[in-house]
Order: structure tokens, then sequence, then C-alpha cells
């Protein structure tokens, strides 16, 4: 049994991506994989290297329809992509087995931090969805995209502040485990 008739008229469509990229980095100790991520690691806009990186892009359109009273929007589509860095030890079979086990933590840890950094992206792209889905303005349809436009800006901006916090609080994942 189909019940199209139970759909809702505002439809709203995600789309989200995390490529996972690995850099090589080598060691038979803490010491040397350390340094190893330190000068191998991705940087950020600054320059600043880290251990593992995640970059993320939102983006939206959306479908509206003037109305008597103004414009509204009908549908919002987002979609979320990024890249998640990460090391990958390549001679991990020289280091004994103690070494090798924290590693497998440290290893697990930083993909779990750096996956919450995503997941920044993927609340934001909801949040937009939510926000716009059915926005409308007494104006017409060109002013309510700036209008709406501005509204996901400032969204995208309240999440990446998040985001900051979140490193700012969890010390760069130190306070979730991340220790080698």
């Amino acid at each position: 049994m189909l019940l199209l008739g139970l759909l809702p008229v505002s439809v709203a469509l995600a789309s989200e991506q995390a490529d996972i990229n690995y850099y090589a980095i080598s060691g038979s100790t803490t010491k040397q994989l350390l340094a190893s991520m330190e000068e191998k690691g991705p940087a950020d806009n600054t320059g600043r290297r880290f251990h593992g990186y995640t970059r993320w892009h939102v983006s939206w359109t959306y479908d509206a329809s003037a109305q008597q009273d103004g414009c509204v929007i009908d549908k919002v589509d987002t979609e979320v992509s990024g890249t998640i860095t990460l090391p990958e030890w390549t001679d991990a079979s020289t280091a004994d087995g103690a070494l090798r086990a924290r590693w497998l933590r440290y290893s697990q840890v930083l993909r779990e931090h750096e996956e919450g950094h995503f997941r920044f992206a993927q609340a934001a792209a909801a949040d937009i969805r939510r926000q716009l889905g059915g926005f409308s303005s007494g104006q017409d349809c060109k002013a309510m995209y700036k209008e709406a436009n501005r509204l996901a800006q400032q969204i995208l901006r309240e999440h990446q502040q998040r985001e900051r916090a979140y490193d700012r609080e969890t010390q760069h994942g130190r306070t979730q485990g991340l220790v080698l």
C-alpha cells in the first residue's frame, strides 16, 4: 500500500560523504612515531600540523515559489563533503607488541575524534535543511534568496565555532584518550 498523500509538501534531501586519506609514518618507538606525525601530518590553513585533520564543506540548494504574500522555500538539498586525513604506520612490524597495541588504540581514538569533526558538518547541514525548509519572506524571491543564504552562512559559522570549541574542550582528543 502506497501512502503518497501523507508525504509533506516540503522535501529535504541530504548527501554526505567523507573520504579517508592516509599519510605514511614510520618508526619503531613512541618518540619516532610522534616525530613522524609532527613532520608529516596534515596542516590547517595556518600551516600548523596535526596528527589527524578533517576538512569539510557544506553546500545547499533550494527551490522556492512565489506566493501572494512573498516567497517560500519548497525544497532544500544539502551536500556535505569532507576529507579525514590520518596516519598510517608503514613499518609496524619492526616494533614491539606493546607499542603496536598502543598504536592500535591511538589510531582508533584519533579516527573517532576526527569523525567527531565531520559530525559538525552533518549537524550544520541538518540545521540548514530544518531552518530553510518552509522558510518564507514577505519579499520577492530574489531578496528571499539573499536572506536564506545569510541564514545558512550564519548556521555554518555557528557550527564552525562549535567545532573549534570541541578541540579546545577535548584538547585535540587528549581528554578522549588520544595518548600514544
